[in-house]
């Protein structure tokens, strides 16, 4: 297979180096192998193209082309050498890649712009497109961070340390011996499956230490961080070559189409590029037991399951052996006769439902009687279904059918439903790490002389609120909250966002809150679905000039006391990601020792009470100001929330988060 080279804003001698060494052909032509124009439609299959000088907006122009593979020109050889000799996969139709340098890993927003590329190929669902976003942004911060430049998480864990980690950053990212690592993603799918390889140039290290060694004896080593959380997205994870490599693999087709035993959506029979096949439950493998007096009944009743593919089956001959059997086989159906001897079909009904491990299992009643009242007493005893004597094989086989495939769906939802619990209890605990740590809180108040209490209570298991405190220099800390229009999942999913670029801001743009702002702004404008948009509040407390700067994105106004006077701060910004036309202003607000200030989410503003009334802000104000003079934080906010929850009995119908601060005297 031919593959070809060409370039871009590099010198023709980088191009042709690169060709000789990996046994590229040179295009357009040996003698000016350079992209043909910006624009350019029409090229070989199999292109790689070398660049420099990178940017966002670049990089999406380099990515709309038709290329298979972008690489950084600044990349050493043998990075090169590695990154060609791995993208090649024959068993996949389709392939993207690219190969960058620390520093254009660190400045450009490389998960987003190659998960847009793949998406203008793939037409990825909104909701896989956000899941791949999330996966690969956290293996690209893996492979930066803990591989090429070999800085442990354990730096971010306390404000002590969280300014030597901002320095040992900068000090890597200008080293040519970190700084010319690279980072090597490739995509190749199907029809059926995407996998991407992440692949860093690090020094490695121990899965099992990875996932659970969080101490700071190895402060240079690669800790792992979020292999758990990826592990959570992606359908499946693997990690090779002691951590260098992250192998993620995404399913592109929820269901399969079987060529026979598929029924389609009513709707959509008629698009057959659209229509989702469900293959029916193979009733094969259930068991059913047969609770029958009857020995040339309980032939037929055998036999006549056989016919169906059902060889699983046991018998009784009354109503006591039945249960015993119930116990010890397990079965996925009972067909059972009422007329036996000991005891009869409706108490062994009555014993099925009155046990809570038997309560759920299709009953079949099949008896000779075929009257109202007999009906009646059997659906009233707990009965799934009835059939008379003699049996019609035909209508046998289809209630069969009916009762074993919904009780294998329900058996499937169940175990859906226990795997969906399991996920939101660790995606609970993920969202809960975006909160400050009480190591961190612990540090601060310490450091800043700062008392302050929290209360998060998401309204349902994940919430679209959080807040956190940044120390910035000695004498700066900046806090935040976080308000993401609605609940749930997907307000959860944006909080990670979110996290995710204010993680990744310089300390010098969260100095200026309205700055911060709009560029969250303008971020969230290409995140978000429309529709969906975050309130917030963003202030920066400077000790040594005991003032308070601050700019506001619709958030309820934060009640400020100053000099034990009392007053609600502007807070009338757009929120964010609404418009790119949003203005945010810088305000500024003395703020001497013993200042408090209180943050809060709209749910305590707009849950009702059991009349439908609504606190408002300023009766909300009223309500926390006869707390605000408690002697610590902790006790002002406990009694508020208590306060809250009286006038609005739980649970609350939206996320509820309260932050007060109060700057020791």
């Amino acid at each position: 297979m031919e593959r070809f080279v060409t370039g871009d804003l590099v010198p023709v001698s980088r191009v042709r180096a690169i060709a000789m060494a990996e046994g590229l052909t040179l295009f357009p032509s040996d003698k000016k192998p350079l992209l043909p124009s910006s624009t350019f439609t029409d090229g070989p299959e199999h292109l790689a193209l070398v660049a420099d000088d990178f940017n966002d907006l670049r990089l999406k122009e380099l990515f709309s082309l038709p290329v298979e593979a972008i690489i950084d020109a600044q990349a050493m050889d043998d990075s090169i050498h590695d990154f060609m000799s791995g993208i090649q996969k024959p068993q996949f139709e389709k392939s993207l890649s690219f190969l960058l340098t620390c520093p254009v890993i660190y400045n450009c927003d490389v998960a987003q712009i190659f998960v847009n590329a793949l998406n203008k190929r793939l037409n990825l669902t909104e909701v896989r497109s956000a899941g791949i976003h999330m996966a690969l942004h956290e293996a690209i911060v893996n492979g930066l961070i803990h591989g090429n430049l070999q800085i442990s998480s354990a730096y971010r864990q306390s404000a002590r340390l969280f300014m030597e980690y901002g320095r040992i950053l900068s000090e890597r990212l200008n080293d040519p011996a970190f700084a010319r690592k690279s980072i090597y993603i490739s995509a190749h799918w199907n029809e059926s499956k995407l996998e991407i390889k992440v692949r860093d140039e690090g020094a490695g290290y121990v899965i099992k230490d990875a996932l659970y060694n969080r101490s700071l004896d190895n402060m240079h080593s690669k800790t792992g961080r979020g292999l758990l959380f990826i592990a959570g997205i992606a359908d499946s994870c693997t990690i090779d070559d002691y951590g260098r490599e992250m192998n993620l693999t995404f399913g592109l087709k929820e269901d399969y189409t079987s060529a026979e035993n598929t029924y389609i959506r009513p709707d959509e029979e008629e698009n057959d590029t659209k229509r989702h096949a469900y293959v029916r439950p193979n009733v094969s493998e259930c068991r059913v037991l047969i609770i029958e007096d009857n020995l040339s009944n309980q032939t037929m009743l055998y036999r006549l399951l056989n016919v169906i593919g059902i060889n699983m089956v046991e018998c009784a001959t009354d109503g006591i052996e039945g249960l015993k059997k119930v116990e010890t086989f397990k079965p996925d159906l009972i067909i059972l006769d009422i007329t036996m001897p000991r005891m009869n079909g409706y108490d062994v009904l009555h014993h099925l439902k009155s046990s809570p491990a038997t309560q759920n299992i299709p009953v079949l009643i099949e008896t000779a009687s075929d009257t109202r009242e007999a009906r009646d007493k059997t659906f009233r005893t707990g009965a799934t279904d009835f059939i008379t004597k003699p049996i019609n094989p035909l209508e046998f086989f289809s209630r069969i059918k009916v009762h074993l495939e919904n009780r294998l769906l329900i058996k499937h939802l169940e175990k859906q439903l226990e795997q969906i619990e399991e996920e939101l209890i660790s995606a609970q605990k993920m969202q809960r790490t975006l909160l400050p740590s009480e190591v961190m809180l612990q540090n601060i108040r310490e450091r800043y002389h700062l008392d302050f209490a929290q209360h998060f209570e998401p309204s349902s298991r994940l919430g679209g609120d959080f807040w956190e405190l940044i120390p910035l220099s000695e004498t700066k800390v900046a806090v935040y909250i976080c308000d993401f229009s609605g609940h749930g999942m997907s307000a959860a999913l944006n909080t990670f966002r979110l996290h995710a670029l204010i993680t990744q801001m310089d300390h010098l743009n969260i100095e200026i809150p309205a700055s911060a702002m709009a560029m969250m702004n303008s971020q969230l404008l290409t995140l978000l679905p429309r529709g969906q948009f975050a309130t917030f509040f963003l202030a920066v407390v400077d000790l040594a000039k005991n003032v308070m700067t601050y700019s506001a994105a619709g958030v309820p106004k934060p009640v400020l006391v100053v000099d034990g006077k009392e007053r609600l701060l502007n807070a009338d910004g757009m929120p964010l990601g609404i418009s790119k036309h949003a203005l945010y202003h810088n305000y500024q607000t003395p703020f001497p020792k013993g200042s408090e200030l209180l943050l809060y989410s709209d749910a305590l503003t707009e849950s009702p009470n059991t009349q439908g009334e609504r606190l408002g802000e300023e009766a909300f104000a009223q309500m926390a100001l006869k707390h605000m003079s408690n002697p610590d934080a902790k006790s002002v906010v406990s009694a508020l929330m208590q306060d809250f929850f009286t006038y609005a009995p739980p649970p609350p119908p939206d996320d509820v988060t309260v932050v007060f601060l109060r700057r020791e005297a």
